[in-house]
C-alpha cells in the first residue's frame, strides 16, 4: 500500500511538472505573439449618431477612457499608414496600436480630435467625399486641420458602396477619383493618400486589384484579428480591424475586448478552429 502511495505521488508530481512547464511555455509563446503585431481599432461616431446601435455609439468620457487605458498600458497610438510602415518594415510592434474613425462624422474633430491631442494619440480618418461638409460631417477646413495635426487621412471610397456589389466599371470612380479628390482638396502636395477602408468590410479580388493600381500602401478590412508582418506581407490590402463596441456601462469593456481580439488572433493562428471556441469570444 506504502508503495502503492509513492507511485501515486511520483505521478501527480510528474504531471504537475508537465502541466506547469506547459503552462509557461504557453505564456511564453502567447507573449511573443502578441507582440509581434498590431490592432487596428474601428471606431465611428464619437458622440451621437442617431442610426448606429448604441454600443458603437462610442461617449467622449468613454473614449477618453480607451485613450487612457492604452497609455497606462504603454501603447503607442499610431496612425494605420504607420502600422502598416512598421509590420513591412521589420520594425519592433510591441505596443503599436492604430486607430481608425470610418465617415468623417463632425463629432471626430469635435470630440475625438482634442483628446487624441491630449493624450499624444494619433488616428486615421476614412472620408466618404459625397459627404464632405454635409449634415454631421465634417467640412474640408476641419479635415484639413486634423491632417496638418498629424492625423492621417484615408479613403471610405468616394459613395461609400459595397465595392463587391457595384458595377466594376465603377471602382476607379469609388478608388481612384477617392484618392485624387482627397489629395486635391484637403492633402498638402506632398502627402499622399495611402490606406482605404472598405465599406462595410465588402471586398473582392478586383477591388484589390483597382487599390494596388492607384497606389494605395494598404486597405482595411472587418476581419477581427491582430495584424502581423506575415499577414501584412502577403495581404497589404487586407488589414485586419478590431471593431469597439463599448456603451460605457462597464469599465473593463475595452480591456476585455482588447484581451479576447488577442487570444481569438493566437488561436486562430495557431491553427485551432475558432468556430468551437467562439462562445468564449
Amino acid at each position: 500500500m506504502r508503495e502503492l502511495g509513492k507511485k501515486l505521488l511520483i505521478v501527480f508530481s510528474v504531471s504537475l511538472l508537465i502541466v506547469a512547464g506547459g503552462w509557461l511555455w504557453l505564456r511564453h509563446d502567447y507573449a511573443s505573439y502578441c507582440a509581434s503585431g498590431g490592432f487596428v481599432l474601428e471606431y465611428h461616431s464619437i458622440g451621437h449618431h442617431p442610426d448606429w446601435p448604441q454600443g458603437m455609439v462610442i461617449a467622449p468620457a468613454t473614449f477618453e477612457k480607451h485613450l487612457q487605458y492604452m497609455q497606462a498600458q504603454g501603447y503607442q497610438m499610431v496612425t494605420v499608414a504607420e502600422l502598416a510602415e512598421r509590420l513591412s518594415s521589420g520594425k519592433p510592434m510591441d505596443k503599436y496600436i492604430a486607430l481608425s474613425f470610418d465617415d468623417g462624422y463632425t463629432d471626430n474633430y469635435t470630440q475625438a480630435f482634442p483628446l487624441l491631442k491630449k493624450y499624444g494619440a494619433k488616428g486615421t480618418f476614412a472620408i466618404i467625399n459625397s459627404k464632405i461638409g454635409g449634415n454631421i460631417y465634417m467640412n474640408a477646413q476641419q479635415i484639413k486641420e486634423m491632417q496638418q495635426a498629424g492625423m492621417e487621412i484615408a479613403s471610405h471610397t468616394y459613395s461609400h458602396n459595397r465595392l463587391e456589389d457595384i458595377d466594376p466599371i465603377y471602382l476607379d470612380w469609388e478608388i481612384g477619383t477617392s484618392k485624387y479628390d482627397l489629395e486635391k482638396r484637403i492633402l498638402p502636395k506632398e502627402e499622399k493618400v495611402k490606406t482605404l477602408a472598405y465599406p462595410c468590410g465588402s471586398y473582392n479580388e478586383r477591388s484589390i486589384a483597382k487599390l494596388k493600381q492607384f497606389g494605395y500602401v494598404a486597405a482595411l478590412t472587418g476581419n477581427e484579428y491582430l495584424n502581423t508582418p506575415e499577414h501584412f506581407k502577403e495581404h497589404p490590402m487586407e488589414m485586419c480591424r478590431l471593431i469597439i463596441m463599448d456603451d460605457g456601462k462597464n469599465a473593463y469593456t475595452f480591456a476585455s475586448l482588447l484581451h479576447k481580439g488577442y487570444w481569438r488572433s493566437y488561436l486562430k493562428d495557431r491553427g485551432i478552429d475558432m468556430r468551437f471556441l467562439s462562445w468564449l469570444f
